[in-house]
């Protein structure tokens, strides 16, 4: 089972330990390591090393988001732990407002990095023919659309 799984219009990527895998509708499994290596159904993407960057860049901004949602992730056990101790009314709401400020800047920092991944997913698009298939997987959208569509 992958340690992430990020979706999006037409499919949605996983992160299990340094492997990337793109799951788009319709095409076959693709995966992309940390050091670029593009694969196609199992079969390696001959590659410029300028496609090659590209694609470490695709697979960082997926990591960047995986390491966005573990930290949200374990912010929110930490407030968990917190309410546990069962503060007093004045604290709770100190509390509930550091929650509630810690999970925007996560959600924004998450969705800058959505964006930022579907900018160079759109570079890819153009400069990688093979990668065309899982080229719209993200659709564009605003950073701040984004944190509408998740408030």
């Amino acid at each position: 089972m992958p340690d992430f799984s990020y979706s999006g219009k037409n499919g949605k990527l996983t992160l299990d330990g340094n492997l990337l895998s793109v799951h788009a509708d319709g095409a076959p499994d693709a995966t992309i390591s940390a050091a670029g290596d593009f694969s196609i159904d199992g079969k390696a993407v001959p590659l410029s090393p300028a496609q090659r960057g590209l694609l470490v860049l695709y697979y960082q901004d997926a990591a960047d988001i995986r390491e966005q949602a573990s930290s949200m992730k374990e912010g929110i056990k930490a407030a968990k732990n917190a309410f546990i101790a069962k503060p007093d009314a004045n604290e709770k709401e100190k509390l509930k407002d550091a929650v509630v400020s810690q999970a925007h800047q996560f959600g924004t920092r998450m969705c800058q990095d959505e964006v930022n991944l579907k900018a160079v997913q759109d570079q890819l698009n153009a400069q990688v023919p093979a990668f065309k298939p899982y080229g719209d997987i993200f659709r564009a959208r605003s950073a701040e659309d984004c944190i509408k569509d998740n408030d």
